[in-house]
């Protein structure tokens, strides 16, 4: 299946820049900012009589221009993507941002469910990550203490995908994907999305069983099931490396929707349990995790991430008086 020559399968590809260009792009950029923050009233005057943006041209952590603030999160936006082209360039100036920015902080305001779910061909996958709450955790180790093997964890991961979102760290969405077929040779447990203000990441997650040891005992050899899992992630990525196009096209278009995905994906890899590790174990699995870039995980680790979050959420919200 081949794209209309006239169009591109991947729009946000980055390009190479000329220097001078993007120089000249970021001072008029910088230029604009710099304009619309010392003539009051100028930038909303300027946003709603702009035509709408379209979709290819929307950025997600911000949505549409429709006001001042959007207005100039966009510049900031561009100013950021374009100063690393520019050598020699300054941090980009936050002054402009439309709210403080604290030292290290994002000038992007973060966004509510609608913006995130804005023209996103993977909407009926979106997760929320602050619903995650103590009784997800308490069902969640139920069904792990039952477990003889990886099916029923399966089941209820594939029901309750915000155990599986929780070590994410971007802030502009999440997804979840479960079974998701990788054309008609592999189905991946799991295909993990989070969206940043840098594009998609993805995780191609592969689960074996909660009982399964990572290496043999008497050898120091990768188990059966750890081994397989190693196999599998490898050969999903000898895959996409092959159909990266189709994987990468939008679902509209006959592809699976997987923006920005490559062959270099870190996968996800969860087995066994925290208990049954000593020392040489997980020093084995850090090291593995460095070779095959495959982030080696037990179950107990869904759990752990999960509870380190609601408490990150119950401060945040102490914090804010809510």
């Amino acid at each position: 299946m081949t794209d209309d020559p006239g169009t591109t399968a991947d729009p946000d590809e980055e390009l190479a820049i000329p220097a001078r260009e993007a120089r000249a792009a970021l001072s008029i950029v910088e230029g604009i900012l710099s304009a619309l923050t010392a003539a009051e009233g100028l930038a909303g005057q300027l946003a709603v009589s702009l035509p709408p943006l379209p979709a290819s041209a929307r950025l997600p952590e911000v949505g549409q221009v429709h006001d001042a603030d959007s207005l100039k999160l966009h510049l900031l936006r561009i100013a950021a993507r374009l100063a690393p082209y520019v050598p020699g360039a300054a941090d980009v100036n936050l002054a402009a941002s439309p709210a403080p920015v604290a030292a290290g902080a994002s000038p992007f305001r973060r966004p509510t469910r609608a913006d995130a779910l804005q023209d996103d061909d993977l909407a009926a996958a979106f997760v929320w990550w602050d619903d995650i709450s103590e009784t997800d955790v308490a069902t969640y180790r139920k069904v792990l203490d039952g477990a003889r093997d990886e099916r029923p964890l399966q089941r209820h991961l594939a029901s309750e995908p915000i155990l599986l979102i929780q070590h994410l760290r971007g802030g502009h969405g999440r997804w979840v994907l479960s079974q998701k077929r990788l054309g008609s040779e592999y189905v991946p447990d799991f295909v993990i999305g989070e969206r940043s203000s840098g594009g998609f990441e993805w995780q191609f997650a592969e689960l074996q069983s909660p009982l399964a040891r990572l290496f043999v005992p008497s050898s120091g050899r990768l188990s059966e099931q750890f081994d397989e899992g190693v196999r599998q992630i490898q050969e999903w990525r000898r895959w996409l490396e092959d159909n990266r196009d189709y994987a990468r096209r939008p679902r509209s278009r006959n592809g699976l929707g997987l923006a920005d995905v490559s062959a270099r994906e870190p996968g996800l890899l969860i087995i066994g349990r925290q208990a049954d590790l000593d020392e040489t174990d997980r020093q084995r699995r850090r090291q593995l995790d460095q070779d095959l870039n495959i982030r080696i995980h037990t179950y107990d680790w869904l759990a752990r991430e999960a509870e380190t979050r609601i408490l990150e959420l119950t401060r945040s919200r102490a914090g804010a008086g809510q």
